[in-house]
């Protein structure tokens, strides 16, 4: 069988704080088989053009209150002005912000995990419950169509 392993992009915060949370979200995802990819490890723009272009997620950090369903249509709007991306893809997107963790994995932009804040307390915890309904794991591909 054929592990199918998903690529996340972690985009680095854009405040001026360092913050362990950006490490623990992108080695949440690493140690269970994903490959990841942190943002601010690539100075060469090609490199960073072919991550966003490529990666199935891409996973933002806000430290702010956020609930913005506008935000996930401007951003793929965005990404495929910016990446040349086709118009029928349309990327996933993970928003960690400080009462939550939002996503548009289904129909409409969710709020997926709450947090009473961002910090990794509260990191752990969502991660046990990914871990505990199986989520950001990979998985295995059941069709073989090679028989």
């Amino acid at each position: 069988m054929k592990i199918i392993v998903m690529k996340y992009l972690v985009v680095e915060n854009s405040e001026e704080r360092v913050d362990e949370c950006l490490y623990d979200i992108a080695d949440f995802f690493w140690n269970n088989g994903n490959q990841v990819y942190i943002s601010n490890n690539y100075s060469n723009e090609d490199d960073y053009w072919h991550f966003v272009k490529y990666c199935d997620w891409l996973v933002l950090l806000k430290y702010e209150e956020w609930s913005n369903v506008t935000f996930f249509e401007s951003m793929q709007e965005k990404l495929k002005e910016d990446f040349q991306l086709e118009n029928n893809s349309k990327k996933l997107i993970l928003v960690f912000s400080t009462n939550g963790v939002y996503s548009n994995i289904i129909p409409f932009p969710y709020k997926i995990f709450h947090f009473g804040k961002l910090d990794q307390n509260e990191l752990k915890c969502f991660f046990s419950w990914c871990r505990k309904l199986n989520l950001f794991m990979p998985k295995e591909d059941k069709l073989n169509f090679s028989k």
